[in-house]
């Protein structure tokens, strides 16, 4: 835009100071209301794009289940037998060697990703600093079947062997107890102040507990074998039972059932024995259809979707109103020597001055907003990278629905023949 026009527009804007009064309450009113959905927009986005920090692909778990007292069939164990552990032990093992079969884990329920159950415990720092985070009761296969890697993307094998004595935590947790240092090496308690404390053997990439989940701070604990003894069957078969299969396997809906038929003798021993095989994308697929972040996401999308339909209307019936009222002004224009471009010019800039004129005021109750924590921080912290990314978007939509809402009337009115123009004055 030439300095000229420039000049000239401000001069127009402030003429029509008391007309343009309503435009300038409804464009401050607009961009407030969309800078904050843009933000929120902003950071379901980050959320989404966020790598979940592990894999299900490839990847079935196995329902055990135990019969009841009551089965005519029911195996009844001598007083202090370990017998029942070790036909626990014995499907186990049957999985772990089938020829498809890569890796096998067994784990507590609040343990495997796509499930409600949580068990979280207060991490302590030497008594300086502590965290909440997750408890994950695993094996050291746990890593190889949900290929979870290293916080600098070594192979879950190391993840493995740093499980076997002592921990292993999420980069997420990492953070929150030593900001950019390294917990690698040092050994956290779970009561403050306790004599009992466990070593950090190794650091997982940050993971999440489900699709649109935030990434949690976790704490990889080892379940020995000698701590299933303490089980009893009820437990043993509440356990989740996951394996990987190994590559140029494909895995797929019809693979768990075809596996359910084939193991279904196999994988019996006491009174356990197979209720079912699930390929772990399905049970992703119906978690995630039916979990409350998901709905929340929808209705979040939905809400700001409305809003922004709604500005996208107010915005333009407002301009539009605007440029068709001066019809009979810019076919004058026209008449005196004005060209199409120069109406066309014209009336954009003025639209986009105004905007930018009313982006002041609405900038300055934005931070304020963002000052008195009403912005997302849980996702990214309030910075100036975030508060300007937000700022020029919300100014760029406007900007682009004004000049649609611009661009037909200000088209049709330089149009106008002179004898038309002076017919409207």
């Amino acid at each position: 835009m030439k300095k000229a026009m420039f000049k000239h527009i401000l001069k127009l804007i402030k003429v029509q100071g008391e007309g343009n009064a309503w435009v300038f309450t409804e464009l401050l009113i607009v961009f407030i209301l969309l800078w904050w959905s843009v933000d929120m927009f902003l950071m379901q986005g980050v959320v989404a794009l966020q790598p979940e920090g592990f894999s299900v692909e490839n990847v079935c778990k196995v329902t055990l289940a135990a019969r009841p007292a009551t089965s005519p069939a029911y195996v009844r164990y001598e007083e202090g037998s370990d017998e029942m552990v070790k036909n626990y032990l014995r499907v186990i093992e049957r999985l772990r060697t089938h020829p498809d079969v890569e890796a096998v884990t067994y784990c507590q329920p609040h343990s495997v990703p796509y499930n409600y159950a949580n068990n979280s415990r207060m991490y302590w720092n030497d008594t300086i600093s502590a965290a909440n985070g997750l408890v994950y009761d695993v094996t050291p296969d746990y890593f190889r079947v949900f290929d979870i890697r290293t916080a600098d993307g070594g192979s879950p094998e190391q993840l493995a062997a740093a499980l076997a004595d002592g921990w292993v935590v999420s980069r997420t947790l990492e953070e929150k107890l030593v900001g950019k240092g390294s917990l690698q090496g040092k050994r956290l308690a779970l009561n403050k102040g306790d004599s009992t404390t466990y070593r950090v053997n190794g650091i997982s990439a940050p993971v999440k507990k489900q699709g649109f989940d935030l990434l949690r701070p976790v704490a990889f604990m080892l379940l020995a074998e000698k701590d299933i003894y303490a089980f009893n069957e009820h437990d043993l078969a509440l356990m989740q039972i996951c394996f990987r299969l190994r590559p140029g396997i494909k895995g797929s809906s019809d693979y768990a059932a075809s596996f359910k038929k084939e193991m279904k003798q196999s994988l019996t021993a006491g009174n356990f024995w197979l209720a079912d095989v699930q390929y772990f994308p399905d049970i992703r697929r119906r978690f995630l259809e039916n979990s409350m972040e998901v709905n929340m996401h929808r209705m979040s999308v939905a809400v700001n979707v409305f809003l922004l339909v709604n500005v996208f209307l107010a915005v333009i019936g407002a301009f539009w109103f605007r440029v068709n009222r001066r019809r009979g002004e810019l076919g004058l224009r026209m008449a005196v020597g004005s060209t199409r471009r120069d109406i066309r010019l014209l009336v954009s800039g003025e639209g986009l001055l105004i905007l930018t004129i009313t982006a002041i005021p609405a900038l300055l109750v934005c931070l304020n907003l963002a000052h008195a924590d009403f912005l997302n921080t849980e996702v990214m912290k309030v910075t100036f990278g975030r508060l300007l990314v937000d700022s020029l978007l919300t100014w760029g939509i406007l900007a682009g629905i004004i000049m649609l809402a611009t661009w037909y009337p200000s088209r049709k009115a330089s149009r106008l023949e002179p004898v038309e123009a002076l017919h409207y004055e």
